[in-house]
């Protein structure tokens, strides 16, 4: 588990800025330090913890909250999709975080499996990476 911030509190706000917070739960050590420098912008937007594992993103989500999820389906332990489905279940009142299903299996079945799952967007990281950003921008 990476955490990016420092916080004393577990249930405090990550961020003083007002920054959209956001758990990435990618095995990739250089696409997690892609997307981690994409996706931290002052002021708008930071990856406030990452995972590698369902087992981490699932201890994530128990003990912070986040505004986006970023998530790939395959992972170097567990799934990406029993990931959403956990943030799912625990996250049931508004607002809820936006979940974006980021990976390179873009095939019909597995977009069915995370929609279902209860992501929000499901993305294909070759042709559709550039478009996590202005998602999670747009959030209100």
């Amino acid at each position: 588990m990476q955490f990016a911030t420092t916080s004393s509190n577990n249930s405090a706000p990550l961020s003083d800025a007002g920054e959209r917070r956001i758990l990435l739960v990618e095995d990739s050590a250089p696409l997690r330090e892609r997307l981690t420098q994409l996706l931290t912008v002052p002021g708008v937007m930071r990856v406030t913890a990452s995972a590698e594992t369902e087992a981490e993103a699932l201890q994530w989500i128990a003990n912070r909250d986040f505004d986006a999820l970023v998530v790939d389906v395959e992972l170097r332990e567990g799934s990406g999709i029993n990931v959403v489905r956990g943030a799912r279940a625990h996250w049931v009142l508004p607002p809820l975080p936006l979940v974006i299903v980021l990976t390179n299996y873009a095939l019909p079945t597995v977009k069915t499996r995370c929609l279902a799952a209860g992501a929000d967007y499901f993305l294909d990281k070759v042709r559709q990476f550039d478009q996590v950003y202005p998602l999670i921008a747009a959030r209100h």
